[in-house]
């Protein structure tokens, strides 16, 4: 797994994972667990990570930057 996005909040990381998801892309947040139970300043600096395998890496940029275009992201 490549880690492709890193997050403040799990909440922008959810949404991600939900449109990568939606593509067909497997999303995975390994931090999604600790991200829930911690208090946010436990991620500053290292961030809320979300990975895609190898051969999904240039499927799932491509979906963010349409992302970033819309200001979904």
């Amino acid at each position: 797994m490549i880690t492709v996005a890193q997050f403040s909040r799990l909440q922008d990381a959810l949404v991600l994972r939900m449109a990568l998801e939606s593509a067909g892309i497997a999303a995975f947040i390994p931090d999604e667990n600790m991200a829930s139970l911690a208090p946010p300043y436990l991620f500053v600096g290292t961030g809320i990570r979300l990975q895609v395998t190898e051969e999904d890496l240039d499927a799932a940029q491509a979906i963010m930057a349409d992302m970033r275009n819309d200001s979904a992201l």
